[in-house]
């Protein structure tokens, strides 16, 4: 009988899919003698992502632009992102669901980051075009960080054209119907 080093099957058989996804994508680029290829390759199909951010991000996505163009729908998970690197949340659920109260004379009023949220919107049908590209998208920023050099790492914030919130950042750029801020304060 022979010895040797006795690896579980799913990790194998994990391994062996990483590598044969691996292969096919080199092949497909033309670049199968790039090493470094392979081994990112690798990690972006072994990389996990957490399904509770998957979603909570494709919402976000979803809610806030659905209608917009694909750059703007990127933006604006970038946005999220940048928040989380920021300190918003430790993560993209914490930064998209965050609340705050507001108190007023008469009444207690929450204050949601994303209007969504404070509609309490549900998701859509997984059959939802819309929904199935914001869920695609979702899934490249969560594991393979794509599309960050969109947007700067400082822009944290967006509103829409039609709305008129008075705030005190640099806008930084437009894309569709979205105004992107910065942090920063505006120069008087």
């Amino acid at each position: 009988m022979r010895k040797g080093i006795r690896l579980p099957a799913f990790l194998l058989a994990v391994v062996l899919f990483a590598i044969t996804l691996a292969a096919a994508y080199i092949s497909d680029q033309n670049q199968i003698n790039d090493p470094d290829t392979v081994e990112s390759v690798v990690e972006t199909v072994v990389n996990q992502v957490n399904t509770e951010h998957l979603k909570c991000l494709a919402l976000n996505i979803y809610y806030e632009a659905a209608n917009e163009p694909l750059l703007g729908q990127i933006a604006v998970a970038r946005v999220v992102m940048n928040r989380v690197t920021h300190g918003f949340g430790s993560n993209p659920c914490r930064v998209i669901y965050q609340t705050a109260n507001i108190e007023t004379e008469d009444e207690v009023k929450k204050s949601c980051q994303f209007s969504w949220v404070c509609e309490n919107k549900s998701a859509p049908g997984s059959n939802n075009p819309a929904y199935q590209q914001a869920w695609d998208i979702a899934h490249r920023v969560l594991s393979e960080n794509a599309w960050s050099d969109i947007i700067p790492h400082n822009v944290l914030f967006f509103h829409n054209k039609t709305v008129k919130p008075g705030w005190p950042y640099n806008p930084v750029l437009i894309i569709g119907n979205h105004i992107f801020y910065s942090r920063e304060r505006k120069h008087k």
